[in-house]
């Protein structure tokens, strides 16, 4: 009984070091950017603006220009996840940022 109740305290232990390396929020700007190479004009503008912000770590002025990208510009489907996902990671970001 003392051997099971370590080796769950073990596990347990184990289990909340591993949680947060599970959960990868970095923002991979070059996978972005690949994504939207053909985009041009203004588009494109938004987009090189909120990476930039990203890239400097100020999360809070990068979450403009990208949903203004979302919003105004008409997407694929592979890059509307594409920016989907990175307005989430970088929303995250800018929450833990204020």
């Amino acid at each position: 009984m003392k051997k099971r109740l370590i080796l769950l305290f073990a596990l347990t232990g184990l289990a909340w070091l591993a949680a947060p390396g599970c959960s990868n929020k970095s923002i991979d700007t070059a996978k972005v950017r690949a994504a939207f190479q053909s985009l041009s004009g203004e588009g494109k503008q938004y987009i090189e603006e909120g990476l930039k912000a990203i890239e400097q770590s100020n999360y809070v002025a990068a979450v403009r220009p990208l949903k203004n990208v979302a919003y105004t510009v008409k997407l694929d489907k592979n890059q509307r996840v594409i920016l989907e996902d990175t307005i989430a990671k970088v929303e995250a970001k800018a929450a833990k940022q204020k």
